[in-house]
């Protein structure tokens, strides 16, 4: 299989005095930009900018199709950028100015569709430039694409690749990773040698009635709750609390006290309650693969599936970007629709003093958009008051009611069934293997030897899942750095 890229090459392409500049993906003045009706840039020039372990190259072009250049000099530069390329994906720009689409442009853009060939056109996407302008007439870019006829065309050609730029934003770079983020995704989409299973979508949620039997032991009042958020949110304070008893290790730290993901379970109020508490996924410095990982093991020990993720957030905190773009990074690491069975939990609610959450959640806009992209759920935990079992069971039942919303039953897809299914081999093959041993002898065993054996066979299991979906992890992983600030890493 295609290794996860590590490197991204933009090739911007388009009509010179059109915008036609990388400055606002590196987010400096790197190139030469100024509106002119002749080509800024003579030569082809590149800059770099690193976002998380993405090397992300951007290669400015002289207006080539608008200009004299002769045919030949084209195609030595088309065939510079293609060999370039070779050290990563390449992605053509299709630059165009979010205004009226002139025949005199439309000639251009079906010349350089020939030039580029049909090949490289399916990696091409269109990026509208002065974005700002649709704001000031408070104009989304569908609204503009309804009322051009031939502009809405182009997109539809394109299968929906675009996106669009507001060039004046003094912050670039959270338009700039959701480029990238596109692009990945559609990068993930069209490879030709994954495995025949990933070209199945196995990330695409299954309804209830197609989710395949858990364990016998699984009963319908059982829960399995994942635990996601930032370093130092309290998240393993919360497991904690749910649980009513203290068996993950929790410090009043801003750095990250879990390194590892880990499972407890209790019986909370007569049912089964399994907690899965992760490392601060969205704000990690841990390295890429490692990264991929440990995103790999939450979903292999919360398999068959959760029935809620609990997105952790501190009520004292400030609210940016970041956090609002936590749903977009938890359906790449588990699956489409799982804001479907996600909650926000605030922990310190006691902080808030007095302070209505309605009223805290409508003061913070960004925190307010978190809310409503898990359909308006959310819940607090009092840390002062651990001991406190009724709010605890009322986030069950906040859980109980979002089940039944979404058809019953927990969360699920192709990906989670793998994992179950490879977790229930490893765990008979332990068996079989105990079974062969002379039950004198196996009396004898020291109990600690028979755990690390019980461990290693687990190990076993997720190796072989892990082999199996480590394409779509290491997406996940680059996507979650890509949301780091560049050059952070």
């Amino acid at each position: 299989m295609e290794d996860t890229p590590k490197s991204l090459n933009l090739v911007l392409i388009g009509r010179t005095g059109a915008g036609l500049s990388g400055n606002t993906i590196l987010g400096q003045q790197a190139f030469i930009s100024k509106e002119s009706s002749k080509s800024v840039t003579q030569e082809v020039s590149v800059q770099s900018v690193t976002f998380g372990d993405l090397s992300v190259n951007v290669y400015d072009t002289p207006g080539l199709y608008d200009t004299d250049i002769n045919e030949e000099t084209i195609q030595q530069t088309l065939e510079k950028f293609l060999q370039t390329c070779k050290s990563g994906p390449c992605v053509f720009l299709l630059v165009i100015k979010a205004d009226k689409f002139t025949e005199k442009e439309k000639e251009i853009v079906e010349k350089i569709e020939k030039r580029l060939g049909e090949k490289h056109l399916k990696k091409t996407w269109i990026l509208f430039t002065k974005g700002d302008e649709l704001d000031e007439e408070n104009m989304t870019i569908q609204e503009f694409l309804d009322d051009t006829e031939p502009l809405k065309k182009l997109v539809q050609k394109y299968d929906q690749r675009y996106h669009v730029f507001n060039n004046k934003a003094k912050e670039c770079t959270g338009q700039v990773r959701n480029l990238l983020i596109k692009i990945l995704k559609s990068y993930c989409d069209t490879l030709e040698d994954v495995p025949e299973i990933l070209n199945q979508n196995p990330l695409k949620r299954k309804s209830y009635k197609d989710i395949k039997p858990d364990a016998p032991a699984d009963s319908l009042s059982s829960r399995r709750i994942v635990l996601l958020g930032k370093s130092g949110v309290g998240k393993s304070a919360a497991g904690n609390i749910i649980l009513g008893e203290k068996p993950f290790k929790s410090t009043r730290s801003a750095s990250s006290v879990t390194s590892e993901c880990l499972v407890q379970c209790n019986t909370v109020s007569g049912r089964s309650v399994s907690v899965i508490d992760t490392p601060g996924f969205f704000d990690t410095q841990m390295e890429q693969g490692e990264l991929a990982v440990k995103i790999a093991k939450s979903v292999y020990i919360s398999s068959p599936g959760p029935h809620a993720f609990l997105i952790v957030l501190r009520v004292i905190d400030r609210y940016t970007e970041q956090e609002q773009q936590i749903p977009q990074h938890i359906e790449w690491m588990f699956g489409q629709e799982v804001v479907k069975y996600s909650i926000i939990l605030f922990t310190h609610g006691d902080q808030l003093e007095g302070e209505s959450v309605d009223e805290f959640i409508k003061e913070n806009s960004k925190l307010g958009d978190l809310v409503g992209q898990c359909g308006g759920r959310y819940h607090v935990l009092d840390n002062k008051d651990e001991n406190n079992r009724d709010q605890v069971n009322d986030l069950l039942q906040k859980i109980d009611t979002m089940i039944e919303q979404n058809g019953g039953g927990h969360y699920s897809n192709q990906m989670y069934e793998d994992a179950q299914s490879f977790r229930r081999e490893a765990e008979e093959q332990r068996q079989r293997e105990e079974r062969k041993q002379d039950e004198t002898v196996r009396a004898e065993n020291d109990p600690e030897r028979s755990e690390q054996k019980k461990e290693a066979d687990t190990s076993s299991g997720f190796k072989r899942f892990f082999h199996k979906y480590q394409h779509y992890f290491k997406l996940a992983a680059v996507v979650i750095g890509i949301s780091r600030n560049p050059n952070d890493s």
